[in-house]
């Protein structure tokens, strides 16, 4: 399991939200099953435990970035793609209606992943696909920690199973080289299977490809070495860097992950002016310590994915409580929740509702019951 390391003085320990708890030796092992249930009992001796992981919800936190820097006089501008990079300006196409635009600027910052290789010539990248398979977590005991294992015959290449808040398990993580960006990268059959042996082997199960209940990809932008396409993308650094574009000045963001978002910014805006960047002390819209959000008066799941701002969702169902319940039985988002999308998140169509705004689209009864349930919502709006 995840862990944190102790000195040889220490008695071995299993920490909580309200301190460290000593364990005997021999309690180790049956501590790690109650956390991890599916854990195999043959050779486990125990396990470190930390805190990390703990993102609820990647596309909230993707919205709640984009609302925060819009309440900072940002514009945001959705389904519009750049085509062409100058000397303080880009050219953008609206894909929706096919407009062209020009929007000047006295920097231009390029942060598209996978992308930057077509709009500059300073960043030679060798992308990677990571996927994921998803298992309901009763399958695995309704595991209360992630289990780590190292990929046999891998250096610093591990699978983990890491427990979500939607009663899933997300199983990773892959590294495949891809030879062009795609829009919507998925895991092929390779993958899952590889992905299931491997978290099969520290289990007391054997998971099939019938107890994939969905699965998810994502493009790594990779820079590439001096070694170019002979090196492993498994091998190729993970650090972020900012580049500067010898020709039109724009700066180019890549690598990295979404654990150091903040920390590329801000490398990205100390290189571009002399006042302190102010991201390390800036709250996201509807962030608050665990302290006030644990008062907030909200059911605790939209408090996770809104913070503070869960009253608010809620308040949309003051005259129809039927919007405080699931879209449909099993599927862990209400109708407030789309609501609340379709009215302050910009949404332009319904599958904005289960693939960007939601994560309903990762598991495809989810997805078709939010689709189903988005219309009468977007009449609302």
């Amino acid at each position: 399991m995840r862990g944190e390391q102790h000195g040889p003085a220490q008695q071995p320990r299993v920490a909580y939200p309200d301190g460290p708890v000593p364990l005997p030796v021999g309690d180790r092992a049956l501590e790690a099953r109650r956390l991890a249930p599916a854990l195999a009992e043959d050779g486990l001796r125990g396990g470190l435990l930390s805190w990390d992981g703990q993102l609820e919800d990647d596309a909230r936190l993707v919205v709640a970035v984009a609302r925060t820097a819009a309440a900072h006089g940002a514009r945001i501008l959705t389904r519009t793609r750049v085509t062409r990079v100058g000397d303080g300006e880009v050219d953008a196409v609206d894909e929706r209606t096919g407009a062209a635009l020009t929007v000047r600027a006295r920097h231009v910052i390029l942060a598209t992943g996978v992308w930057a290789g077509e709009l500059t010539g300073a960043v030679a990248l060798r992308p990677s696909r990571g996927s994921h398979v998803l298992v309901r977590a009763e399958r695995l005991g309704l595991p209360r920690a992630a289990v780590n294992l190292p990929v046999p015959g891998e250096k610093g290449r591990w699978v983990f199973a890491l427990p979500r808040a939607d009663g899933l398990v997300a199983i990773g993580l892959t590294d495949v080289a891809v030879d062009a960006p795609t829009t919507d990268p998925q895991p092929d059959a390779s993958e899952e299977a590889e992905l299931l042996e491997q978290a099969s082997a520290a289990l007391d199960l054997r998971l099939e490809p019938a107890d994939v209940a969905g699965r998810y990809a994502g493009l790594r932008p990779l820079l590439a070495s001096a070694a170019g396409r002979s090196e492993r993308t498994a091998d190729l650094s993970r650090r972020h860097a900012v580049l500067a574009d010898p020709d039109t000045g724009a700066l180019t963001v890549v690598g990295g992950k979404l654990t150091t978002y903040r920390k590329m910014a801000q490398d990205a805006v100390d290189r571009i002016t002399t006042r302190p960047c102010r991201t390390a002390r800036l709250p996201l819209v509807g962030a608050a310590p665990p302290a006030a959000l644990r008062s907030v008066a909200a059911p605790p799941a939209l408090v996770r994915r809104y913070g503070t701002e869960a009253p608010a969702v809620v308040a949309l169902a003051d005259r129809r409580p039927d919007l405080l319940e699931p879209v449909a039985p099993g599927v862990p988002y209400c109708g407030a929740e789309l609501l609340w999308a379709t009215r302050h998140e910009l949404v332009l169509e319904p599958e904005d509702l289960a693939d960007r705004r939601t994560r309903a689209g990762l598991v495809q009864e989810w997805r078709e019951a939010v689709l189903e349930a988005a219309a009468p919502h977007r009449s609302a709006a």
